[in-house]
């Protein structure tokens, strides 16, 4: 399986979000790495596939919400509702998770 990368500093969340939804689910991209997200909400929500997506650095709100079926990991720390309303799948944070 391929890895991608999303580099928020020249991209935008819903261009993150909008593959996440419609592409990865065709298949071939198995990691998703994103770079810079410098605390954007809604990194990686609504997931409904076996995708792993790694964020390399800190998330806000509601990282990896809504998930079913997707890891994600965040290698740094994430606002309120990290995880929230997930069905399936694992979200991982290595640094703090808020509460809300």
């Amino acid at each position: 399986m391929e890895s991608l990368t999303f580099d928020l500093a020249h991209q935008s969340v819903s261009e993150l979000n909008t593959f996440l939804h419609q592409e990865a689910p065709k298949g071939g991209v198995g990691k998703v790495l994103v770079t810079n997200p410098d605390g954007a909400h809604n990194l990686a929500v609504g997931l409904d596939c076996p995708v792993e997506v790694e964020i390399i650095g800190h998330a806000g709100y509601y990282a990896g919400g809504m998930n079913k079926s997707a890891r994600v990991v965040v290698d740094g720390s994430a606002g309120t509702g990290v995880g929230e309303n997930m069905m399936s799948g694992v979200v991982h944070v290595k640094g703090f998770a808020s509460n809300g």
